[in-house]
């Protein structure tokens, strides 16, 4: 009877340690997350002007610039007379 007492309380205890070691890691995870988060958009507001057109270019392996050409899509459009 002492031992099944004994496994019950080491149980109980092993689930409220868990608990609180586990807890401890996701915040520490999801403060950290937060933060990447956080510098990444201030990198790009930071960068950019709202109503200004910019093009970004990136290095290739020789280090030259060239341009993003997976970026945008191509509009066809035709003119309308107003009338």
């Amino acid at each position: 009877m002492i031992t099944l007492i004994k496994i019950f309380f080491f149980f109980v205890l092993l689930v409220f340690v868990g608990g609180m070691v586990a807890r401890y890691f996701m915040r520490r995870f999801f403060r950290k997350m937060q933060n990447n988060m956080n510098q990444h958009t201030q990198g790009q507001t930071e960068r950019k002007k709202e109503g200004k057109v910019t093009i970004e270019y990136e290095k290739d392996k020789k280090g030259k610039k060239r341009y993003k050409g997976d970026q945008g899509d191509y509009i066809d459009y035709e003119e309308v007379d107003d009338q």
